[in-house]
């Protein structure tokens, strides 16, 4: 082992470190750079290290993916240092990281900076100066800007240079009238360090005064606080009760009065949050039944590894539990967990949202007590380094969290579980385009480890997969209510009325529910009625009835703000973004307009910019109108409205989900976000305020899409003995995604919607890969499109793959955003890797592997 293979963190471009001719796959998207191991660190480097390498003339991190004997290369130069001796990532994870570069088309250092802690990284910065020696006496026009750059500075990070006279600054420093200095700043993400003071000595202070002895109350208050306290303190108690500074209690120290310490405190954001410890109840039989094919693969793991042979010829099985809302399938993935835990393994638990988190931690907490951990975005950069560095240590045996949490670095991992495993999120947006759903199932191969898929509406593309056997499908058709103990328990903790309800008997002791009915409103026909209200008739008689019950009502829009658009009623002008062409939606909240697609604000316009004219009017609803519109209905209803709008706080989640639980409100307005999982036994009512919203947009998942909202918002409704009903208000009341969610029958829609499928060719019977290219020009921008279609056209009569199909080129339906153009084309056939795989796209090229949303 002479050799380390390292990747690098910093872009590669096309333009970068690319030998002519070279495929993508070895120049940029598998690229590792050799160095020479010296001496003294030959006994210190392991795979998966972080290193300081120097690159080119920029010393940077990386990562050793490899060790060799031999070199590529002539000459390499020797690693620097090593970061940590502890390796950040496992051989499987750097394994893992490898299959995603090359099943979603990124580097292999993007694939990487997935499973490193945020923070940890230290990107050197460069500044520069002037050395004192004169310019040249007729200095270009960019060599005039660079040096008008240090008018009133006497150092620039080279960061902050505009890019188009970084080429400039570099001739000037080769010519010695700027110099250039390197500063690497400590890493963002460290451990967290708190000073302790603990009482030595009481009499000390009477027997040696301290050097400056002014304030002596201050140092007997000091004295007679420690003397009530039991060990050690933390020094901000200690200043905030006696008004002290670090000053005075390094005095004391002197004097032998105290201690100072320091100690590292892991920061936890479940630290000192208690939990009510659940008994696992009976199951029911459709529970029983998956239950019982779930723990024989889990429990083949731990048969299966006493026989490697065995374990070669078995991959570990994943299941599809599909379950209707309520169905119980939370107690299968805690059983789950319960089993795995017992066999002294670990377990993941995904979400697709954050407003998710804080009700599951509080359902497996009760299971698993002071167990668990968390991670999503709304934790800080410090909390997420210690919840890393307790997972990576052992000490923590479930993880739950949104995409980011399958990466926790768990050294005994035994079953990975995605609820809604249906959800758009699991897709990240910026790449690497990943998916959490399909890389789970990957990283669970190779750790030999149980993959649980739970959705009461599944991905069309997964279904599909478990009706042909290639997982395993697991039905719960059925509501559970509960059981006859923990029904009697609701009733009297919630003091709820009794009430005759379609409760089925169907064994001693489990009682089961019909699920909510939904009746649709045609919204057409309100209309002729002489109903120009948001509200149909049936929704505000039903709601009337609800709130004189003193239950609680969901309303659902998946559009934010008051109004959608704003339009002049004389020319016809509606108000766009000027950055992305898109109308602006009015929010009330602040009276502003802004951008859904780049957060851009404007104040609301008086006067129409194109003809004068002040007849201005707002048209569209969102959830902020809806809100408006019930407090104008039922004034004395308590209204919350949970958008993103409103969610930006980091525990704003978390108070929106129990104000409702607690019954502080009641009426919970929404977006998509209350359409998850969500256990509510107060809301008897949903209403859909339109399910038309996405149903006619330009892409093929959008009926879909609307027959899972729809499907899953009506699931919030009738979860306890209280029952329920759901209004769905549409001007589509025939359409078949509409029809099947109004009787909760996803196979009807299955069987409707694989067959449009499998006509148009369309996943799972073909995969897409989406190339997008944005570009502020849009000429540049059509240009360049063009370009690469004409490639991928010569590469298909070169290679022989008529079974590919390229559509477009094209714009994006959203074709303009953040003042770039945006224009593509989608690759479709059985192996699109064949044709992407190994082309040069240059900068502004965005891949997107199975696309979920070709908007």
């Amino acid at each position: 082992m002479k050799y380390a293979q390292v990747v690098v963190n910093t872009p590669l471009g096309v333009t970068q470190s690319r030998e002519e001719n070279m495929p993508l796959a070895e120049s940029l998207r598998e690229r590792m750079f050799t160095y020479s191991i010296p001496e003294h660190l030959a006994n210190q480097v392991a795979l998966g290290q972080l290193v300081w390498v120097s690159f080119n003339t920029r010393r940077l991190q990386g990562v050793i993916v490899a060790f060799s004997d031999a070199t590529p290369v002539a000459e390499t130069k020797d690693l620097d240092e090593i970061v940590d001796p502890r390796p950040f990532l496992s051989a499987i994870h750097l394994d893992l990281a490898r299959w995603i570069a090359r099943e979603y088309l990124c580097s292999l250092n993007d694939a990487i900076q997935l499973m490193l802690p945020l923070g940890v990284e230290q990107t050197p910065k460069i500044y520069l100066a002037l050395t004192g020696n004169a310019p040249p006496q007729e200095l270009t026009q960019k060599q005039s800007a660079c040096m008008a750059l240090f008018e009133n500075e006497t150092e620039i990070e080279l960061g902050n240079v505009p890019r188009d006279l970084r080429g400039t600054v570099d001739g000037l420093v080769r010519r010695e009238i700027l110099s250039k200095r390197t500063v690497i700043p400590p890493p963002r993400a460290k451990p967290r360090r708190v000073k302790f003071v603990r009482l030595l000595n009481a009499d000390a202070l009477a027997l040696k005064k301290p050097s400056e002895s002014r304030g002596m109350e201050r140092y007997k208050a000091i004295i007679d606080f420690l003397k009530n306290e039991d060990g050690a303190v933390w020094v901000s108690a200690v200043y905030a009760a006696t008004d002290c500074k670090l000053s005075h209690l390094q005095k004391l120290e002197e004097i032998g009065a105290i201690i100072l310490e320091e100690e590292e405190v892991m920061r936890d954001s479940l630290a000192g949050r208690t939990f009510d410890v659940v008994e696992p109840p009976q199951l029911t039989p459709e529970q029983e039944t998956a239950w019982n094919k779930i723990v024989s693969s889990l429990k083949f793991q731990v048969s299966g590894s006493e026989n490697n042979l065995e374990l070669e010829t078995r991959k570990p099985e994943t299941f599809l539990l599909h379950g209707v809302t309520g169905s119980g399938k939370t107690e299968i993935y805690l059983r789950a967990l319960g089993e795995i835990l017992a066999q002294g393994k670990q377990g993941i638990v995904l979400v697709p949202e954050i407003s998710l988190t804080p009700q599951t931690i509080r359902r497996f907490g009760a299971r698993f007590p002071n167990r668990l951990a968390v991670v999503h975005s709304k934790l800080s950069e410090g909390e997420r380094y210690d919840t890393w560095r307790r997972c990576r240590d052992g000490l923590v045996d479930i993880v739950i969290g949104a995409r980011s949490a399958l990466f926790a670095p768990l050294p005994r991992l035994g079953l990975i579980v995605l609820d809604e495993e249906h959800d758009p999120a699991y897709k990240q947006e910026v790449a690497p385009h990943y998916h959490a759903r399909d890389t789970a199932i990957e990283f669970a191969w190779r750790v030999g480890a149980t993959v649980i898929l739970g959705s009461a509406t599944p991905d069309l593309e997964t279904y599909y997969h478990a009706t042909r056997g290639e997982i395993t499908l697991l039905e719960m058709p059925k509501r559970v209510m509960g059981h006859a103990q923990v029904i009697a328990n609701e009733i009297t903790n919630y003091q709820l009325p009794a009430r005759k309800l379609r409760v089925h008997k169907l064994d001693a002791d489990a009682r089961y529910l019909d699920l909510p009915p939904v009746e649709i409103v045609d919204l057409r026909a309100e209309l002729k009625a002489g109903n120009r209200s948001m509200f149909s008739r049936a929704l505000q008689r039903e709601m009337a009835r609800v709130l004189a019950a003193k239950e609680q009502v969901i309303l659902f829009l998946n559009r934010r703000g008051a109004a959608t658009f704003i339009l002049c009623r004389d020319c016809g002008n509606v108000f766009k973004c000027k950055r992305c062409n898109n109308p602006m939606t009015y929010h009330s909240v602040g009276d502003q307009l802004i951008c859904h697609h780049c957060n851009r604000r404007d104040r609301v316009p008086t006067k129409c910019s194109v003809c004068g004219s002040a007849r201005i009017r707002y048209f569209g609803i969102g959830t902020e109108k809806v809100e408006t519109e019930i407090n104008t209905l039922f004034p004395q209803a308590r209204t919350l409205r949970w958008d993103f709008d409103v969610t930006r706080g980091k525990e704003s989640h978390e108070d929106i989900l129990e104000n409702f639980v607690q019954r502080r409100a009641d009426i919970l307005i929404g977006t998509q976000m209350i359409a998850k999982g969500l256990d509510l036994p107060f809301v008897t009512l949903v209403g859909v305020i339109s399910a038309d919203t996405a149903l006619n947009l330009p892409d093929f998942r959008a009926t879909e899409r609307t027959f899972q909202l729809l499907t899953q918002v009506a699931g919030r409704a009738g979860r306890s003995i209280l029952g329920g009903k759901v209004i769905v208000q549409t001007y589509n009341p025939e359409h078949y995604a509409i029809q099947a969610a109004s009787t909760h029958d996803y196979r009807a829609f299955y069987e409707r919607e694989i067959a449009f499928r499998r006509e148009q060719g369309y996943p799972p019977f073909n995969r897409l890969i989406r190339l997008l290219f944005t570009h502020p020009n849009e000429g540049k921008a059509q240009a360049e499109v063009a370009r690469i279609y004409r490639a991928l056209i010569t590469r298909i009569a070169q290679r022989g793959l008529p079974a590919l199909d390229l559509i477009g080129p094209a714009p994006a339906f959203f074709r303009k955003e953040r003042s770039q153009f945006r224009y593509q084309i989608i690759v479709r056939g059985r192996e699109p890797h064949a044709l992407v795989a190994d082309i040069a796209l240059p900068f502004g090229w965005r891949v997107d592997v199975d696309p979920v949303s070709v908007l």
